[in-house]
């Protein structure tokens, strides 16, 4: 069901739209070569690496590991999994293109394991959402909450299923979508439930839980 819009929706819109980049692409890439020489490598110790330097924020490194695994890939499971690797790290990078492909590519992998399914449609529903592609993001979104409503990506944790539930709160505002963005305000924010769906209201309601990170 979607409200009426006042006279100042559009300023209103364009507001909640801006407010995506508070709840992703906040990580500042500390970039460095990737590991000298050492032993061979295998999938999984390519994979392990990516994420080691991923949670340092060594961006380019990583998408290098993760790039080595899926090419060594001997399972589906891995290969979706360095795929997941590579977007979120590509994310991070404001590489949105490339984020995209990947992590659209990870939901697709036939085998993907269910955390890492949830961890890459987490990923390209706040990427979707920087690029404006707001009915899309939000049902990435929603889906990886309704699969898990405790999520959190283990390689950072400040991703939590609160960040994504006001990322979907975003999405459907952003899309006009009023009625549906205040029912999943109530969730993130019970105590002042119900929430107006009144746009002008609503946006000073979603500002106030997104300062609340």
């Amino acid at each position: 069901m979607r409200t009426s819009l006042p006279k100042n929706s559009l300023s209103a819109r364009r507001l909640a739209a801006c407010l995506a980049l508070v709840l992703t692409l906040s990580a500042c890439s500390k970039d460095s070569s990737p590991s000298g020489p050492g032993l061979t490598l295998v999938d999984k110790d390519y994979l392990a690496q990516g994420w080691r330097q991923f949670e340092v924020q060594r961006y380019d490194s990583a998408a290098t590991s993760f790039t080595s695994a899926y090419t060594t890939a001997s399972t589906q499971a891995i290969r979706a999994e360095a795929l997941s690797g590579r977007g979120w790290s590509a994310m991070y990078k404001r590489d949105l293109a490339g984020a995209k492909a990947d992590l659209s590519s990870a939901v697709e992998t036939t085998g993907i394991t269910g955390g890492v399914l949830n961890d890459s449609r987490a990923g390209v529903a706040f990427t979707l959402y920087a690029l404006n592609m707001y009915s899309d993001a939000a049902s990435f979104a929603s889906a990886a909450l309704t699969d898990n409503p405790s999520y959190v990506f283990a390689h950072d944790v400040k991703v939590t299923a609160k960040r994504l539930r006001l990322l979907l709160v975003q999405s459907y505002f952003a899309n006009g979508q009023f009625t549906l963005a205040a029912a999943q305000l109530d969730i993130v924010d019970p105590t002042r439930a119900p929430h107006s769906a009144d746009p002008t209201v609503l946006l000073s309601a979603i500002t106030a839980a997104l300062n609340s990170l």
